[in-house]
């Protein structure tokens, strides 16, 4: 099998590779010259491969950026725990109720509710106090009479159909002198059929019998 065609480097023309002269030309053929188309070729080749390779490079998608990895998580010292709070202080007991006393039971005398507004302390208002506790008594059975005497109706009287020494030291002792201080009486004044009489000073809270 014939080998592959050169050309002469003179005249141009087709010579076989292992000729050593040009049979148009007679010009001298080198090993030189025979190869260097061949090397021209190889070199062809690399730079078309080289090429191709940057363009693959160059086409190819972007690799993924490496994840940076997270920092350790630095652990944080726990709060200090509040101081417990004091325990509140046992509920105080409940007061006793205030005893009754056997006069308040006896007698139905006006009443004042506590936390209200004191009573006035004028004369209009003394007298009404007068009538009211009359009505008091006159509904609960008790035949008496009471009455704002005096200047400025400042004494209160209180006249009894029966005999009151045991009446009057139980109204003496109870709330009844203290309503009447508070409407500006400056005494209480009791009687009975017998003729006994009985004063109670309320400035020095003292009862004495005339």
């Amino acid at each position: 099998m014939a080998g592959k065609q050169t050309r002469c480097p003179n005249c141009g023309a087709d010579v076989h590779p292992k000729e050593i002269e040009c049979p148009e030309c007679g010009h001298a053929l080198t090993r030189q010259n025979i190869l260097l188309p061949v090397i021209a070729g190889a070199v062809g080749v690399t730079v078309a491969l080289g090429a191709g390779a940057a363009v693959w490079v160059l086409l190819s998608p972007p690799s993924q950026a490496p994840v940076p990895m997270a920092a350790p998580e630095v652990q944080r010292p726990a709060p200090p725990a509040q101081a417990a709070a004091p325990p509140a202080p046992p509920p105080a007991a409940p007061l006793p109720p205030p005893e009754t006393n056997p006069a308040d039971a006896q007698l139905p005398l006006p009443q004042v509710a506590p936390g209200t507004a004191g009573p006035a302390a004028d004369e209009a208002s003394r007298k009404d106090f007068a009538r009211t506790t009359q009505e008091n008594f006159t509904q609960n059975g008790l035949d008496m009479k009471v009455s704002a005497s005096g200047p400025q109706a400042r004494v209160m009287t209180l006249a009894f159909s029966f005999p009151a020494k045991t009446a009057v030291e139980l109204i003496a002792s109870g709330p009844f002198p203290r309503q009447c201080k508070l409407r500006g009486f400056q005494s209480i004044t009791f009687t009975d059929p017998s003729g006994a009489s009985w004063s109670y000073d309320l400035a020095t809270d003292k009862l004495t019998s005339k």
